[in-house]
């Protein structure tokens, strides 16, 4: 992680899209740029967005000058040559001392949206329809969304959130999120969502009563007590037998001799 870059690249005028990817490349990378290999998988998750569109912006940035990608040239030196990420470099000079605008990055993605001309009617064919999530503004939130419980509502949670770290340490929030998502007492049922939970400071609240259980919940606990039972019989049985294989194998056979004695006794 270069906190350095990372402050650079917030101080870039890149739309957003760019921005949080070229965040997340930073976070990989060391003071100089290099050595950053974050799959498209993980850039996609940190930022919020989709893969496809991690591709697009990715490309606008090579061609703007900001990154070098090198194709599936990284990972470590036990890492499987068709396995391996794409390796970035950021460019520090045209990060630090160069400028982009908008209009031009933005004519780059409208280009990548394949939309050309035809010979006959000289109108713009329809572009593709690629899926284009909405990209997370305010750093910090991915995290608090990755860890909290129910997700729904993610742009009210996004104004929420916007609005709670005003006034409280992220850090704060995130932990107390941490803490309702893993209290054992938390309904699903009865989780709130994660705006109501911003808007109303829930990440100062004492953990959750002692809920009753419900008759399912009951249920299941008694239909995997039952099993757990189940189970340790039957180990135990297969133990039985196995020792009780076990002796007879080591138990001495009866001589010939005295068989044939027990036989006469047993005719009289």
């Amino acid at each position: 992680m270069s906190i350095r870059l990372m402050s650079d690249v917030w101080k870039t005028d890149l739309p957003t899209t760019e921005k949080m990817v070229l965040l997340v490349i930073a976070d990989h990378a060391n003071d100089e740029g290099t050595e950053a290999w974050p799959s498209q998988a993980t850039i996609a998750k940190k930022a919020s967005i989709s893969v496809r569109t991690v591709q697009r912006a990715v490309n606008s940035l090579v061609r703007a000058g900001f990154l070098r990608m090198e194709k599936h040239a990284g990972g470590s030196a036990s890492c499987r040559d068709d396995r391996r990420p794409h390796r970035y470099t950021i460019n520090l000079g045209r990060l630090r001392g160069g400028n982009t605008t908008t209009r031009n990055l933005r004519h780059d993605l409208e280009a990548d949206n394949d939309t050309t001309s035809t010979p006959v009617t000289e109108r713009l064919s329809r572009p593709k329809k690629h899926p284009l999530d909405p990209p997370i503004e305010t750093p910090g939130f991915f995290d608090f969304w990755i860890i909290y419980p129910k997700k729904v509502a993610k742009k009210a949670a996004l104004q929420a959130y916007e609005k709670a770290i005003k006034q409280t340490d992220p850090a704060v929030i995130l932990a107390g999120a941490r803490r309702y998502a893993e209290d054992p007492n938390r309904h699903p049922s009865y989780t709130a969502n994660a705006a109501t939970w911003l808007n109303a400071e829930r990440w100062l609240d004492e953990p959750l009563p002692q809920r009753e259980l419900s008759i399912e919940e009951k249920r299941e606990i008694e239909r995997q007590e039952s099993e757990r039972r189940r189970q340790l019989e039957q180990e135990a049985h297969a133990k039985w037998q196995a020792e009780l294989e076990e002796a007879r194998k080591k138990a001495t056979p009866m001589p010939e001799d005295f068989k044939a004695e027990l036989r006469k006794l047993l005719r009289k």
